[in-house]
């Protein structure tokens, strides 16, 4: 899903070299609901690389997901599998619009459930579990290699953070080329949907130590989508804002 959201032409294919193998793998288990949301993100992808656009509206997949993890949620309870799945494909689709922290919320929840309640070896917990860590990869862009990296903490009283990476699907190849850096925050854009936190606001104070998720970035800035109810997004400098590697 980064890779997809991210709509580089490299990206893009390793993205589709993952739905596809995981075609394979998912109808081998028969999760014919996860078999068609792969083909579906398949045929955006393969648009992309033709320039066409699909009449899509992400907004619908989302609607259409709360409805049903609602409808399942009600009818079964929260510890069914069936309901545990509706809530994994309902944070795929938040993923996908960027809205990163709710996403995380709700796989922790799943992920924790599945585990108490049906082991930690069930299909439900492995797959809430492996889309969790997924979700809570802090990946950022640096700017100085233009490459994506994976966000490990900050150092230097915030003025600079530990990466690793460049980040690659293969593992093999992850391993031999993986390096660890100290950067400059200035020369780390977190990526799409990446929990932020204010600070060093001084027109809009109100907003420090302020979590949102990033929903768009234009000219050195981020337009961020608060969590808390009643905060507007706002568009606030690089500079001002630092990455939740935790959420509280």
């Amino acid at each position: 899903l980064f890779y997809m959201k991210t709509g580089t032409e490299e990206c893009l294919q390793e993205a589709l070299e993952y739905f596809e193998s995981a075609i394979y793998l998912l109808q081998m288990l028969g999760d014919e609901m996860n078999v068609l949301s792969a083909k579906k993100n398949i045929a955006k992808i393969e648009a992309k690389f033709n320039g066409d656009e699909i009449p899509h509206d992400e907004g619908n997949d989302l609607a259409f997901s709360q409805r049903q993890y609602k409808y399942w949620l009600g009818k079964l309870g929260e510890q069914h599998p069936i309901t545990i799945r509706r809530g994994e494909m309902l944070a795929h689709a938040l993923y996908c619009l960027n809205q990163g922290i709710a996403a995380e919320r709700l796989l922790m929840k799943l992920a924790a459930i599945s585990r108490q309640v049906h082991g930690p070896t069930h299909n439900c917990t492995l797959s809430a579990t492996a889309a969790l860590k997924d979700v809570k990869e802090r990946r950022v862009f640096i700017d100085s290699r233009k490459q994506w990296f994976q966000a490990l903490r900050y150092e230097n009283e915030g003025l600079s953070c530990v990466v690793r990476g460049p980040v690659v699907d293969s593992m093999q190849e992850q391993e031999e080329n993986m390096l660890t850096l100290s950067l400059p925050i200035t020369d780390v854009f977190p990526g799409p949907g990446t929990p932020v936190v204010c600070q060093g606001l001084i027109e809009r104070a109100h907003l420090n130590g302020k979590i949102g998720d990033t929903r768009g970035f234009n000219g050195g800035k981020f337009e961020v989508h608060f969590e808390e109810a009643g905060l507007e997004p706002a568009t606030i400098e690089h500079e001002n804002l630092r990455i939740v590697f935790q959420l509280p």
